[in-house]
């Protein structure tokens, strides 16, 4: 059955059985209802609430529906009472829950897979993709500010808002867990038996906090759904086991690999384009640990022989083969949580697409220049992290016609779309990371950012001034 089960069998049914038990103790609500106490009241409040519970929930189960369907039947009608629209509202839930399966530490079954696969530990994953799942959702986040001040829209009540002191001392002891569990991965190294103590603990301190304490019916139900996600989940990776075994002693991966190289020619850009339309492919059809799998054998050693880094290309994948829930025509994410809104699928698909525009362009950013993962001189890092950050907001306030600090662009009238799309294209230079591919460093394609967008923004300081 090869790697898939091996991954399984070391890895992954540890963190299954911690994701359950969380669940199972309240974890989510809990999730939830710090979010709304931390983020409520901010303008946007309940859209922002949505990112940080969805990202939290979602690194937990690791599927993006079951995310929609948990967080989003409290933050979607939160965000229409607030004033959003049916489709954005929803679209926000959907790039939320989709980019939770992207989120460190537990990150769903493939990124074990994606350890075992490259026999690297875990915790050297985690770091890797914690750089650019935060980027993405500084990304949402921004974007999301920025609608809801070009709209005016306000958070909720505080009275109507579960008190910060009360959630924490109610469940406090989800985040001691998380932070055990992180501490185990990164600092102890004990990436195969972290889970199994977590969940001891969480379950040890659950029987003795009365507000959530199992019952013998409660037990039954948790080892239910811990016995039905082993078998679905089981089930998958022996059949891609089979494909894999069957690939590698027909000696097909190598043809396949030369055709990619082969059609390429020496472009690494058209083969990261052809690697990024064959992961959104199949993670149109397949579930996304599937889909990496697949591409993990067939087109990473394409990638890979071309000098790029190995994490990387992975990563790469696996944002790729996530792309799909939130892109049209399928956006099985979007859909979801489309039908918790009551909104048109299509128009929330476009409106995910949107939102989410930093996850299109991130895995071409860190698969040219990994600093952006984590990987190089801590100085490398910085700048290109730095840099990165920068050029999210530029982007977001593109997209949105809001910039922090000088207001909404439809004060520039005629010239609204023209300081929109020099924004926007600064931006993406900004977030580019320098480098042998580009053929310039990250300090001259930072300078050429820097004067684009200081024309606009020129601009629009002057007509503030002239306002004032």
């Amino acid at each position: 059955m090869g790697i898939p089960m091996t991954a399984f069998a070391t890895l992954v049914v540890g963190f299954l059985i911690f994701g359950v038990a969380l669940q199972h103790t309240g974890g989510g609500a809990f999730f939830l209802n710090l979010a709304f106490a931390l983020l409520g009241t901010r303008r946007g409040g309940p859209a922002k609430v949505s990112i940080f519970s969805s990202g939290l929930m979602g690194s937990m189960s690791g599927s993006v529906i079951t995310n929609v369907l948990t967080t989003g039947v409290l933050s979607i009608p939160a965000m229409k009472k607030t004033g959003f629209k049916s489709s954005y509202a929803a679209g926000v839930e959907a790039c939320a829950s989709t980019g939770g399966v992207l989120m460190p530490p537990v990150m769903g079954a493939t990124a074990f897979v994606m350890a075992t696969f490259l026999e690297i530990p875990y915790s050297e994953i985690i770091i890797a993709a914690a750089f650019p799942s935060i980027l993405y959702y500084f990304g949402l986040f921004m974007q999301i500010d920025a609608y809801a001040a070009r709209n005016q829209l306000k958070g909720l009540p505080k009275k109507e808002l579960p008190s910060i002191k009360k959630v924490l001392k109610e469940g406090w002891y989800f985040i001691f867990v998380f932070v055990m569990l992180i501490l185990m991965l990164l600092y102890m190294q004990r990436e195969a038996q972290a889970p199994y103590y977590a969940t001891a603990t969480l379950l040890i301190i659950n029987q003795i906090v009365k507000i959530h304490r199992w019952n013998y019916q409660k037990f039954l139900d948790f080892v239910e759904s811990v016995g039905r996600l082993f078998s679905e989940l089981a089930g998958i990776l022996v059949a891609i086991g089979l494909i894999i075994g069957s690939l590698t002693f027909t000696g097909k991966i190598g043809t396949i690999t030369y055709a990619l190289v082969n059609f390429a020619g020496d472009s690494i850009i058209i083969l990261l384009i052809m690697g990024a339309l064959t992961s959104f492919i199949l993670g149109i059809g397949m579930t996304v640990t599937a889909a990496y799998l697949f591409l993990a054998v067939t087109l990473a050693p394409a990638l890979t022989g071309s000098g790029l880094d190995k994490v990387a290309v992975h990563l790469f994948m696996l944002y790729w083969g996530m792309i799909s829930f939130i892109t049209p025509p399928v956006a099985i994410g979007a859909f979801a949580a489309a039908s918790v809104a009551g909104a048109n699928g299509i128009r929330t698909g476009i409106e995910a697409m949107k939102l989410g525009s930093v996850i299109y362009f991130i895995p071409f950013f860190f698969v040219l220049n990994p600093a952006l993962i984590g990987r190089g001189s801590v100085y490398d890092i910085f700048v290109v992290f730095f840099s990165a950050v920068i050029g999210i907001i530029f982007i977001s306030s593109s997209l949105q016609g809001y910039l922090i600090g000088l207001g909404d662009l439809k004060k520039a009238k005629y010239l609204e779309w023209p300081i929109r799309i020099m924004l926007g294209f600064s931006g993406i230079l900004m977030a580019l990371p320098g480098g042998e591919v580009t053929g310039y460093s990250n300090y001259e394609i930072n300078i050429f950012a820097t004067i684009l967008f200081t024309l606009p923004i020129s601009y629009l300081l002057i007509l503030k001034i002239k306002k004032i």
